[in-house]
């Protein structure tokens, strides 16, 4: 559906009356649909295509959103406007009065802080108890709260239960002490975390009086909410440039000892009371990870996006190139869409 879509705005398109004719009229004159209407229907109605077009015409006539010296900038350059761009998808969503997502959605470029509502977000909802829920999620949608989420290790990614970050319960204080105790137990790749984040979704392996209780949640405050520094005990940084995706800040983390409150587990599938009692729901290891799923699901969804932009420019590119002479005998060339093997 999502090439469907795009490959339609190949005919959607249409240059003002006033504009130079475009070697693209002819090819879309000769659809064999109407092209509107099905772009309504990929839409879901005319009033949702009205809806998208309206805000793609506001983010496309703002100057904060324009990409007109991409390719130019330096990657801190590129993210400091990739900042930009996202505090000003949250002043047009309040002024507005329409939904954030919406909005992202118009925006054609790479924000360091989807993770936000990608992942750290759905994580609260999904793993932290309702009580836990009330006290993180107001802080978390004003962005008083960013956070990142911090499960990849050099060591270990996907292989979940092969995480070494540990996560060990004090009952003397009533606290968790995380720690980092191996090099392949540094948080790696995270994204959000190198720059941007001041807290953390810590997944951990949790230990009590002495048992492994398998791998854990938790929320880790990183960075001061003041100074944006880090903490006493985290080692936080950006791991620097890499092939694409560079208005996301990837970073690395560690631990040395960090203590935080036992109320900051994610409690809504598992809980630790305090003394170190422990129980857990039978299908909490699926559910905790169940954030990690959903964006594996985005993602293949976000590769069809890129797939129809890819098609789009390939289709448009095909039909106004000219490559190699027509059978008429007067000069004219073919175009590049007519030959068998490019279609």
């Amino acid at each position: 559906q999502a090439i469907l879509t795009d490959l339609c705005n190949i005919g959607c398109c249409q240059p003002p009356a006033s504009a130079m004719p475009s070697p693209l009229d002819a090819e879309r004159a000769r659809a064999s649909f109407n092209v509107r209407q099905l772009t309504h229907i990929l839409d879901g109605g005319r009033q949702r295509t009205d809806a998208r077009e309206r805000l793609e015409a506001i983010v496309e006539t703002d100057p904060v959103f324009s990409k007109s010296d991409l390719f130019s900038l330096s990657r801190p350059e590129r993210y400091r406007r990739a900042m930009q761009k996202q505090r000003r998808v949250l002043e047009l969503s309040q002024d507005l009065g329409v939904p954030q997502a919406a909005l992202r959605a118009a925006v054609h470029d790479e924000l360091g802080t989807d993770l936000q509502n990608l992942m750290f977000v759905p994580n609260i909802r999904a793993t932290f108890s309702d009580e836990q829920q009330a006290e993180w999620l107001p802080r978390a949608q004003s962005w008083e709260v960013i956070g990142c989420y911090a499960q990849t290790e050099l060591g270990h990614g996907s292989n979940v239960r092969g995480l070494e970050t540990t996560a060990t319960y004090v009952s003397e204080t009533d606290e968790i002490d995380i720690h980092s105790p191996t090099t392949t137990s540094t948080k790696w790749w995270p994204g959000a975390l190198g720059r941007t984040a001041n807290h953390a979704i810590v997944y951990a392996r949790l230990l009590v009086h002495g048992h492994d209780l398998g791998i854990h949640n938790f929320m880790v405050q990183i960075r001061d909410l003041d100074t944006h520094r880090p903490l006493t005990g985290i080692v936080v940084g950006d791991i620097g440039p890499k092939i694409g995706y560079n208005n996301q800040d990837n970073g690395y983390l560690r631990f040395d000892h960090v203590r935080i409150p036992r109320s900051h587990m994610a409690m809504r599938h598992a809980k630790l009371h305090r003394g170190g009692e422990y129980e857990a729901a039978p299908k909490r290891q699926a559910a905790s990870y169940s954030s990690m799923t959903f964006v594996r699901v985005q993602i293949a969804i976000g590769s069809g996006h890129a797939l129809s932009q890819a098609c789009t420019i390939a289709v448009r590119y095909s039909a106004v190139r000219r490559q190699g002479m027509t059978s008429k005998n007067d000069g004219s060339e073919m175009c590049v869409l007519d030959y068998t093997m490019q279609q």
